[in-house]
């Protein structure tokens, strides 16, 4: 499978004919052809149905359409990329965040480094995963660095090989509905628990989150139900429906929505230690690519 391959497997799919895309490309019927039928091979799958008058997609092409433009134009960006590093006189940082609310911290911290000539000038390159993920990616060094939320555990900074600088701090809250009965109170007890399952936000099946939460709330309330969910949208809708309730990080910048509000939970009458904090999580041994910098700068900035 090569590029050119991939290219034309998309001409095809989107004219409908060998012949229309031999013409296109300056070459000939057979070598398409031989081109479909090699990457057929290759996958192991039928691409195509080919009618005398015109070529359409199996069910399996019409999939493989979606994956091979985003192979390519993944090599595009990449390309874009390496040419911009090669180009330009900027040290670079490959820095990935956790979730949404890390994120949007993220950009208000780069926007304020960038916003002071005086920095080092520096390139990032952003990315978003799993905790776990975050972890093993900066661990062998495929990230220079990472925003990690620490909750509940501190498992993942027990590691003799990383270093953590904490960059936010604030307390975990849950969000409600404002039709739900319970959003006229000023906090949330144990009992108010039981009665919706608990939501938490992770791009990914995450068992240190699940252990946290569970680990807070499970020795308050054996019957609560906590649950992920995928997408920041899924949690907003259905917390704003009052078919759930989900944890927020209070200090950090929250989706606004007007049909939720937001609750301190309390426990045997006093409120629940609930405090969280955002982790600049690095290896002890980089200090490249405007690591340094950087984080030197999260210190003054936090102070």
């Amino acid at each position: 499978m090569d590029i050119e391959q991939l290219k034309n497997f998309l001409a095809v799919a989107q004219l409908g004919s060998f012949q229309r895309v031999a013409d296109q490309q300056f070459i000939s019927q057979r070598t398409v052809s031989k081109q479909m039928t090699s990457l057929e091979d290759e996958l192991g799958v039928q691409l195509f149905f080919r009618g005398p008058n015109k070529i359409t997609l199996t069910n399996a092409g019409a999939y493989f359409v979606q994956r091979a433009t985003e192979l390519l134009n993944q090599l595009d960006d990449s390309i874009i990329k390496l040419h911009s590093i090669s180009q330009r006189n900027f040290q670079h940082l490959r820095i990935s965040y956790f979730s949404p609310f890390e994120g949007r911290l993220l950009v208000r911290h780069i926007h304020a480094y960038q916003d002071n000539p005086a920095n080092v000038p520096i390139r990032f390159h952003v990315s978003e995963a799993s905790i776990e993920h975050l972890i093993a990616d900066v661990t062998m060094g495929m990230l220079d660095c990472a925003y990690i939320l620490d909750y509940g555990t501190h498992e993942h900074l027990v590691h003799a090989e990383l270093t953590s600088t904490t960059v936010a701090d604030g307390e975990m809250v849950l969000g409600l509905s404002r039709r739900n009965p319970r959003a006229d109170k000023d906090f949330l007890t144990s009992a108010d628990l039981a009665q919706r399952p608990i939501l938490y936000y992770s791009n990914e099946s995450s068992t240190y989150l699940q252990t946290a939460f569970l680990a807070t709330l499970k020795s308050r309330n054996p019957e609560c139900q906590v649950q992920r969910v995928g997408t920041i949208e899924q949690m907003q809708t259905l917390v704003s429906l009052d078919q759930a309730i989900a944890f927020y990080p209070q200090s950090l910048p929250l989706f606004p929505s007007d049909e939720i509000v937001y609750r301190r939970l309390k426990t045997n009458g006093s409120f629940a230690n609930q405090h969280y904090t955002v982790q600049l999580v690095a290896r002890t041994d980089n200090n490249v690519n405007g690591l340094t910098a950087y984080r030197d700068f999260l210190v003054r900035h936090n102070r």
